[in-house]
């Protein structure tokens, strides 16, 4: 068999590429083993410090269990829900709980963030009709259901704003949230407010309802109510008081529920102990998959380090003089491989290696090379004789023609920002 001889500074390449090679699946290798260590323990500890969660989830169970009596209990007529006096319920917002005031005292009240001002009547703060669209009945039905709900709950509170238009820049989601927190609706310990917002130039309304009310008016409960069929009519016909009414008492007959505190207690505490099983759950199942993927990261590596330590040796075998063939490990390296994953990732960047020998070899993309017309795969594997005229030449992809050369039958390239909030009429 034909000999070639090897130049010193070849030989120098070949021992320093394999180092290389050996270094980069040791350090990877080193790498796996400490992730799969670290995360072992941690799943050992999470065990061992099981009890630790359960008596966690326990003490959640507990806690519902404790709020669904207390629901029972208020519904018996057993226990009464705890009140707060008018006074503490509002802040001293109000000098008093009384009838509805027949004077206004407003005062301008500009909304922090926006160049929006909206005017409260601080003898009712229930109601402010910047647009004009209420009458005084709807005014005093507001304040009358506030005063309800004063009496009845730990301080919730239930406003309506009015106005014109919205400020430049502003949408209606992010100037409700503004006048929301500005004011302070609900009690702060709770935060069980509602602001139903009205923009009349624009014709859209939003429910705003606080953290403390998110358990038992969700997104989808206050889309009904805003947007129900009827309400958007009666906007439509301009009746607005009986459209704000009619709002505005079904978000008020789950406000003042008698068990309304303890329901959204109960939806806090339940959801509080769910996403701490998911957490936990969730953590330890990543865990694991973390400790076999390392696991078969480093038996993978263990199997590419062998098959390159192998082809070394032969390497030095056949190095007892200055004649000898080119190597396996030789070929490899004109192959260009960086790492060893496997063995089977080591055999195929040998095959890749010869082939680069040919005359004419070009590499492609995917590992594959090109010899002539002739494509193969990354296993040496002949994909096409006729590469130029194959699918596999990205000169031969093009777009969809059409003889008729119309453009009826495709569509027009739109895009959609998506999404939808709130409502109208």
């Amino acid at each position: 068999m034909e000999k070639q001889r090897f130049s010193s500074g070849l030989d120098d390449r070949i021992t320093s590429y394999y180092r290389k090679l050996k270094k980069r699946g040791g350090l990877l290798m080193t790498f796996a083993g400490i992730v799969a260590l670290i995360c072992g323990t941690t799943i050992i500890m999470a065990f061992i410090q099981n009890d630790s969660y359960q008596q966690q989830q326990a003490d959640y169970q507990s806690k519902i269990n404790k709020l669904q009596q207390d629901r029972e209990d208020i519904l018996s007529g057993k226990t009464q829900p705890f009140i707060e006096s008018f006074d503490d319920t509002l802040n001293e917002r109000l000098a008093a709980l009384g009838d509805y005031p027949t004077n206004e005292n407003n005062v301008s009240i500009p909304i922090n963030g926006t160049e929006g001002t909206i005017v409260i009547d601080k003898n009712n703060i229930f109601v402010s009709d910047n647009a004009g669209m209420l009458s005084d009945k709807t005014k005093q039905h507001l304040y009358d259901l506030n005063k309800q709900l004063a009496a009845s709950t730990d301080g919730a509170q239930l406003e309506v704003v009015t106005i014109k238009e919205l400020p430049r820049g502003e949408n209606i989601e992010g100037y409700a949230n503004s006048v929301f927190n500005q004011l302070g609706i609900g009690s702060k310990s709770e935060n069980n407010g509602v602001l139903y917002l009205i923009d009349l130039d624009d014709q859209k309304f939003r429910l705003e309802v606080g953290y403390g009310l998110e358990g038992v008016i969700p997104d989808a409960i206050a889309d009904d109510i805003i947007n129900n069929e009827d309400v958007v009519d009666l906007f439509r016909d301009e009746k607005y008081d009986d459209a704000v009414t009619k709002v505005v008492n079904q978000v008020f007959g789950i406000m003042n529920t008698k068990t309304v505190l303890v329901d959204a207690q109960i939806e806090k505490v339940s959801s509080v102990k769910s996403n701490a099983s998911l957490l936990h759950w969730g953590a330890l199942i990543f865990l694991v998959a973390l400790v076999l993927g390392s696991l078969s990261l480093a038996v993978a590596l263990t199997t590419g380090q062998a098959a390159l330590g192998s082809m070394y040796k032969d390497y030095q075998r056949q190095n007892k003089d200055r004649f000898r063939r080119q190597t396996d490990l030789y070929y490899i390296m004109k192959s260009g491989l960086i790492l060893a994953l496997t063995a089977g990732a080591a055999r195929r960047a040998l095959t890749r290696g010869k082939l680069l020998q040919y005359p004419r070899a070009k590499r492609m993309p995917l590992g594959r090379v090109l010899i002539g017309d002739t494509l193969y795969s990354g296993n040496g594997n002949v994909l096409t004789t006729a590469y130029l005229a194959s699918k596999y030449n990205s000169s031969n992809w093009s777009s969809n023609d059409s003889s008729s050369g119309g453009s009826w039958g495709s569509f027009g390239g739109g895009s959609s920002g998506g999404g939808g909030a709130s409502g109208g009429w």
